[in-house]
């Protein structure tokens, strides 16, 4: 399978971790020419990850939902990662959520889930904020026109074959 048939669009969003909740916002938009965006009840682009989403509070994961998805569009992928001075830490992959979905609800599961990288479980593994500074986290959906095929020998993808399979 060629990789421009998989891949159709991408929109991303960044968050700041911090002990701070901000509960009901507006949303984390953030759209590209097509208007692929992705927006959460919960929390704004570039504001700061409610303590319920992290492993200081309940660790579920947060509600997203998207809109403007190209024509086409079969099934979504949804990633959630930060880029560490060594790594890349991935906490949430999510691929195979069929285009019928437009929403994720807080510590919902669609489509399957791949494995995070911290502790290689397949599961969210909710951020805890370690060392100096603040960790901007980013929530990826992908728009697929075809379902991920992971690799062979790969049961479940984690965050790096996942992303190279769908870029």
């Amino acid at each position: 399978m060629k990789k421009s048939q998989v891949f159709l669009l991408i929109s991303a969003c960044s968050f700041t971790l911090s002990a701070c909740d901000v509960s009901n916002s507006d949303s984390l938009a953030q759209s590209n020419e097509s208007r692929f965006v992705l927006t959460s009840s919960a929390m704004t682009d570039g504001g700061q990850l409610p303590i319920t989403y992290t492993c200081d509070g309940e660790g579920v994961t947060p509600p997203l939902s998207w809109s403007g998805s190209p024509q086409g569009t079969k099934y979504y992928a949804l990633m959630m990662h930060h880029n560490a001075f060594d790594d890349v830490h991935s906490y949430w992959n999510l691929y195979n959520i069929d285009a019928s979905n437009d929403q994720v609800k807080s510590d919902q599961v669609l489509g399957e889930i791949g494995i995070n990288n911290l502790n290689d479980l397949n599961e969210y593994s909710p951020p805890c904020s370690q060392g100096p500074g603040d960790k901007n986290y980013t929530y990826t959906i992908y728009a697929l026109s075809e379902a991920v095929i992971p690799i062979p020998i790969i049961k479940f993808p984690d965050w790096s074959s996942l992303y190279n399979i769908v870029r």
